[in-house]
């Protein structure tokens, strides 16, 4: 983004601010960062186990421990 592209955005914001007040429109911009949601491929990336040993992952689902019995 370019200086000039960033002095347009403070600008139109600050005439949004002025129109409807700071709360409200800080508050939009709030809630649309927070209700932001992620795309599912930057969620979760499909990595099959011998994909994720090779890579040094651990295994997606642990296996049981052994030694669980004895606690």
């Amino acid at each position: 983004m370019t200086l000039i592209e960033r002095d347009h955005l403070l600008a139109h914001i600050q005439d949004l601010i002025r129109d409807h007040g700071t709360l409200r429109v800080l508050g939009q911009i709030l809630k649309l960062k927070l209700m932001r949601r992620r795309t599912k491929r930057a969620m979760h990336l499909p990595v099959n186990p011998h994909m994720r040993r090779d890579i040094g992952l651990t295994p997606a689902h642990k296996p049981p421990d052994p030694f669980k019995f004895l606690l």
